[in-house]
C-alpha cells in the first residue's frame, strides 16, 4: 500500500485588539480565505497588546466574546482565545511558535494591516517571525500606499508576502468608540449581534 503524507492545512491567522471587532475586519478575513485558499481564518483577539496601549471601554472578555458573535455563522472562521489566557505581553512570535508546536502540519499566514506591516521590524523577535509564517497584507486608504510599505519592510525582513485584493477601507474602532462615545449610530458598521452586545453592555461609554 502507498502511504501519502497528511495535507498540509493553510490556515490565516486574523489577530488584534478588535476593541470593537467591525465589518472591515470580516471584509478583510473574508478576502483573505478565498484570495489565498485558506481552509480557516483564525481570530485572534490580543491579550495584552505589546506595540500600542490598548484603549478601555471593553474587558479581554467583552472582546472575545464579540468576536465569537461576529463569526458565529462562519463555518471556516474560528476563534481562539490562547493570547487572551496568556499572561503577558502578546508577542505574535510566540503565539506561532506554540500555533506550529500545536498543529505542525499547517502552512501559517499573518494577515495584518499595512499600518501594522510598517510597524512589523520594531515586534518583538521580528526577523525570526517573518520567517515562520507567510504574510498577507491588506491595504487601507489612510495608510500608504502598500506596495510601497512592503518593498521598504522586505529591506529589513526575510518575509514572504503578497497583497490582498480587498475593497480598502478606512473603518477603524477608533472611529467606533468616538462615535458610540457621542450617542452616534454603529448600525450596519458592526453586526448586529456585536452592536447589541455593546449597547446591553453599555461599552464604550466613557471617553
Amino acid at each position: 500500500m502507498n502511504s501519502s503524507a497528511p495535507k498540509q492545512r493553510r490556515v490565516g491567522i486574523l489577530g488584534g485588539t478588535f476593541n470593537p471587532v467591525h465589518h472591515g475586519h470580516l471584509i478583510m478575513a473574508e478576502q483573505a480565505l478565498w484570495q489565498f485558499n485558506l481552509d480557516q481564518v483564525l481570530w485572534m483577539p490580543a491579550g495584552d497588546p505589546p506595540h500600542k496601549p490598548l484603549a478601555g471601554g471593553a474587558s479581554k472578555e467583552d472582546r472575545l466574546a464579540m468576536v465569537k458573535l461576529a463569526i458565529a455563522d462562519h463555518e471556516r472562521f474560528a476563534c481562539s482565545d490562547l493570547e487572551i489566557r496568556r499572561p503577558g505581553p502578546s508577542y505574535a512570535i510566540e503565539t506561532l511558535r506554540c500555533l506550529i508546536q500545536e498543529q505542525p502540519n499547517t502552512q501559517w499566514y499573518w494577515i495584518l494591516g499595512v499600518d501594522a506591516l510598517r510597524d512589523l521590524p520594531q515586534w518583538y523577535q521580528a526577523e525570526e517571525l517573518a520567517r515562520l509564517c507567510q504574510w498577507i497584507v491588506a491595504p487601507r486608504l489612510d495608510a500608504g500606499d502598500a506596495a510601497q510599505v512592503l518593498r521598504a519592510v522586505a529591506e529589513k525582513l526575510p518575509i514572504q508576502a503578497e497583497i490582498l485584493e480587498a475593497p480598502t477601507l478606512t473603518l477603524s474602532s477608533t472611529y467606533l468608540r468616538q462615535q458610540i462615545q457621542k450617542g452616534g449610530s454603529i448600525r450596519y458598521l458592526v453586526p448586529p449581534a456585536v452592536e447589541h452586545y455593546i449597547r446591553h453592555h453599555r461599552l464604550y461609554l466613557d471617553p
